[in-house]
């Protein structure tokens, strides 16, 4: 089980070991600096301390880091390095499957790091010493780019990328492995999908094994109180609404349980599924306005409205203004 303290997976650390070295760095001189024990790192599904994988990462950049580390690191990424969550998000049906799944379970790499996928924007939030090194969110945004192309065998071309820091190395390198160019000091780190994207296939998939191999990564899992219904229920709601989930039925039914018992344990947390959904739906609808790529018709649909006029008298409730008035200020 994982240690209840911050902890990062031993195979992370293995893959940052195995780039410093390739790219001319002293192994043990990192590890000295860092305060690592060799025998430490052995087991690569053990954990060390997440104060020593930032140290390591602080030792790279002390010895003058003058290149995109992290996109380096990319070489070394594969399923295996998120150890047995590995294996269940290559047997997943499809990318949109194993994204959530390596959502669901991403306390198993480490608790310090927090992925989340709101419509077709994955986005990593670090803690600020992390972000301060810069090339950790290289590596934390370009691996699902990586292993997203190595498990569905379709070498393909994100919508957008996005990054807080500014690049220690050629900018061009950035857009050679994305397929595009990236945007530098963005106030998040994210990867945007196109749609489509989303659906590809895992290649060589065998969901018959998902049933064992999901009861494997839940006993791996840090023990934690249930969370609230209220929890449950948007959290489902941001993964499902973009797939058209829009009633207490349909979330009753996805969470296992009748809608009767939905109302009633979401009453307990003093909430409501339509004040869930309404909040949800806000929430997204601001997220994606601020893409001005994506049609306000989009959203609308994004969002299970059958009609934009109906998501625009909604949106012009929730914020005195129009979709296309808020894009606008957003954008100053």
């Amino acid at each position: 089980m994982v240690p209840a303290e911050p902890q990062v997976l031993v195979a992370v650390t293995q893959m940052v070991l195995r780039t410093a070295v390739a790219l001319g760095y002293e192994r043990d001189e990192l590890l000295a600096a860092a305060g690592i024990d060799e025998h430490a790192i052995v087991d690569r599904d053990g954990y060390i301390p997440f104060t020593h994988q930032l140290a390591l990462g602080q030792a790279i950049v002390d010895h003058g880091l003058d290149r995109n580390f992290g996109l380096d690191a990319l070489a070394f990424v594969r399923p295996a390095t998120f150890g047995a969550l590995g294996y269940v998000v290559g047997h997943c049906g499809d990318l949109a499957e194993a994204l959530s799944a390596f959502i669901r379970y991403q306390q198993l790499l480490s608790p310090a790091v927090e992925w989340t996928l709101a419509g077709t924007t994955l986005r990593i939030v670090s803690p600020p010493p992390m972000q301060g090194l810069g090339f950790p969110s290289e590596t934390q945004v370009g691996m699902w780019v990586k292993i997203g192309r190595e498990l569905t065998g379709v070498d393909w071309v994100p919508r957008r990328v996005r990054f807080g820091h500014q690049p220690r190395g050629p900018a061009e390198q950035f857009t050679a492995f994305f397929g595009r160019p990236v945007e530098f000091g963005a106030p998040a780190d994210e990867l945007e999908f196109e749609p489509e994207q989303l659906g590809l296939p895992i290649h060589g998939a065998r969901p018959s094994l998902q049933p064992a191999l999901i009861r494997l990564v839940q006993s791996l899992m840090p023990q934690s109180p249930e969370p609230s219904m209220t929890d449950q229920v948007r959290a489902l709601l941001l993964d499902e609404l973009p797939r058209g989930m829009t009633t207490r039925q349909e979330a009753a039914a996805k969470l296992g349980i009748s809608t009767r018992t939905l109302t009633r344990r979401l009453g307990e947390d003093n909430s409501s599924f339509r004040d869930l959904l309404t909040e949800v739906r806000k929430d997204l609808a601001c997220a994606w306005l601020r893409d001005d790529t994506l049609p306000v018709h989009e959203v609308a649909y994004l969002l299970g409205y059958s009609e934009p006029s109906t998501f625009h008298r909604s949106f012009r409730r929730w914020t005195g203004q129009t979709p296309m008035s808020w894009r606008r200020s957003a954008a100053c």
